[in-house]
């Protein structure tokens, strides 16, 4: 019957193309090509996935000794089990997952009237469903906190060990909207995506599984990522709201107005209001307005934060870890943005930000200050090969901080001194922090080059803390520093961290050859050894990528992550490697199969002093099939 369940199950999780968010990139606006206007009429069409996971693991990385206590949900996390490029759990167990989006659309002279029916189904171990499976859509997923299905972190030792499950569901509808012909407007309800954000104003909480694809990539990636056949449609990046969305165009401007749900615990609830306004000229430049408002209400919820109630600290083996409760909260940011071309071949952005917090269950009430973001960044075009720039970053302690943990406590499996480490572990952030974290300022320079077969993409990042984390800074409503724990009072000192890129690819006419790297570097003197940082993380992934056609690629290659150092009093000695191969085919106009296989294993000194060695070994086969009707 298990096998049965896992042949009708292997399928799940459907693709709503994710949308054009405003990103800050400096690059040209091009003018988009005409397109044929559609005949009025009834239509109806499918889109789906069947995906299928086996995961084989061993070693007594399996159990680590801070396993009972990250079940909890108390702050002390694992060194192991878990794929350190995605976070993403490496449990053994079988799974298979089928979903489906039924698209209804009708379209009349006017306006077109578009609703989406979700059926799906899923069986098999949840550990591997949840993070080496395809995204779930939102009345499904755990992490969104509406879903039935029932999820807690656990630590299986073999398959069948774990949570497992098996279900199906329909909802009508997922989504609906009706839109004028002519684009002027269109309002959506249901599960939505945004048309437009300033993501250092609200940025779409990330999904937290690995999106399967042909090979292994860095999270801090310059390239372009592992390479698609055309009729691939990529997996979301990023949650659906739940709620409602209206869009206003009038020639080059658009107004955008969202009234949403965000994911959240159960017991709780985030809601978003917002409303941007955006004014495209193409070449003329960008420049656009947003201000977004979360609040929380519910149940208290338990943070790895230190203002809210009933602060307590954890020492131990991993520095000063700590807790405490927050409810109410109330998060107001507001921003501008302009991207212009003030010479031939010159790109200029700036981005400003200005946000104001309030925590219902502060420690100390009152005690809270509006904070800033500040982005300027310079790119000089030389010629069609090459260009450069610089940039600088500002993000103060108290802006975007407030707290939204996903459905799943102890959402993303990683250890205290992970990296890469931008946010606290098992919560979002409202805004983006792929390039700088909270707390931080510095400066970062890029340079590209493309000619002929040969491709480089290279940066550097200096980044230092604004304020030091200290318990009295930690205390004060709405501080908070995503890495760093915090230090005694008498013994504040300021960290640093430093980032170098580098990815290089040659080209030929079936075969690539990519080179992707990164070294991240954090540092903290300490009067206190128990406040001591001193961190390395060096990270490569070599591929080789043949395409045989535009319906068929494949890749091969090898990645390894290191992280060597001290974080606290223990000695960090910690390498995982993955070697993996992959392919692409599609085979028809509705029907592409996605297959991986990856071979992973990590060694390294023990997580606590005497215990035992994160050693694990492990295979994961991943099978994805698109459909479309």
């Amino acid at each position: 019957m298990r096998k049965i369940a896992y042949v009708l199950a292997t399928a799940f999780v459907v693709f709503i193309p994710a949308a054009a968010l405003a990103q800050a990139a400096p690059a040209a606006s091009p003018a988009a090509s005409p397109a044929p206007t559609p005949t009025p009429g009834f239509s109806l069409h499918a889109q789906g996935a069947d995906v299928f996971v086996s995961q084989e693991a061993a070693g007594p990385g399996l159990s680590p000794p801070e396993a009972p206590a990250f079940v909890a949900g108390l702050p002390l996390s694992p060194m192991s089990p878990y794929d350190w490029f995605t976070s993403a759990a490496q449990t053994p167990g079988n799974a298979g997952e089928l979903q489906y989006l039924i698209d209804i659309n009708d379209r009349t002279r006017a306006v077109t009237f578009d609703a989406q029916v979700v059926a799906g189904a899923y069986g098999g171990d949840l550990n591997n469903l949840m993070y080496s499976a395809e995204p779930w859509l939102g009345p499904l997923d755990p992490h969104e906190g509406r879903s039935p299905v029932n999820y807690a972190i656990n630590f299986p030792t073999s398959g069948g060990s774990g949570v497992e499950g098996s279900a199906a569901q329909a909802v009508l509808p997922y989504a609906a909207s009706l839109a004028s012909n002519d684009g002027a407007w269109k309002i959506s309800g249901g599960y939505i995506n945004l048309t437009q954000t300033d993501t250092f104003v609200f940025d779409p909480p990330a999904v937290t599984n690995a999106n399967p694809s042909v090979g292994v990539q860095l999270a801090e990636t310059l390239g372009p990522g592992m390479p698609n056949v055309d009729a691939w449609n990529p997996s979301p990046s990023t949650l659906p709201l739940l709620g409602a969305d209206a869009v206003l165009a009038h020639g080059p401007a658009t107004v955008e107005l969202t009234d949403a749900l965000l994911p959240v615990l159960q017991g709780t609830q985030a809601h978003l209001a917002m409303g941007s306004y955006v004014l495209d000229r193409g070449d003329g430049g960008r420049f656009s307005a947003q201000i977004a408002n979360v609040t929380t209400s519910g149940a208290p919820i338990f943070t790895t934060t230190f203002f809210g109630a009933d602060q307590t600290l954890y020492p131990g083996s991993q520095g000063r870890l700590f807790s405490s409760l927050l409810a109410n909260q109330v998060q107001t940011i507001a921003g501008v943005r302009a991207f212009v071309h003030p010479w031939r071949g010159d790109d200029v952005l700036v981005e400003l930000g200005e946000g104001w917090y309030h925590d219902g269950l502060a420690a100390l009430p009152g005690t809270q200050s509006p904070g800033s973001y500040e982005h300027f960044a310079f790119t000089r075009h030389f010629n069609t090969i090459l260009d450069a720039g610089a940039e600088y970053y500002r993000f103060d302690p108290r802006y975007a901080d407030v707290i939204l943990p996903y459905g799943v406590p102890e959402n993303v499996w990683s250890v205290a001194w992970s990296w890469p480490g931008q946010w606290l572990k098992s919560t979002y952030q409202m805004v983006n922090n792929a390039v700088i974290g909270i707390n931080r300022e510095g400066y970062r320079a890029h340079a590209d080059y493309a000619r002929g077969r040969f491709e480089a993409h290279t940066g550097l990042s200096v980044w230092r803390q604004i304020e030091p984390a200290t318990i009295s800074n930690m205390s004060i409503e709405g501080w908070v520093d995503g890495y760093f724990l915090p230090q005694a009072d008498q013994y504040a000192t300021l960290a640093w961290q430093r980032q170098v890129n580098c990815y290089t690819a040659w080209h030929w006419a079936h075969d690539d050859v990519t080179l992707d790297s990164v070294w991240d570097r954090s540092y903290r003197p300490a009067l206190d050894p128990i406040d001591f940082v001193s961190m390395n993380y060096p990270q490569i992934v070599g591929s080789f990528q043949h395409h045989w056609n535009k319906k068929m690629v494949a890749a091969i290659g090898y990645g390894r992550y290191s992280a060597n150092g001290y974080w606290s009093t223990t000695p960090v000695q910690g390498i995982y490697g993955v070697a993996f191969a992959g392919g692409q085919w599609d085979f028809s106009h509705g029907q592409q199969l996605l297959v991986q296989l990856r071979r992973y294993g990590l060694t390294g000194l023990p997580s606590e002093p005497g215990g035992p060695p994160p050693t694990l070994r492990g295979t994961v086969l991943i099978v994805d099939q698109r459909i479309q009707l």
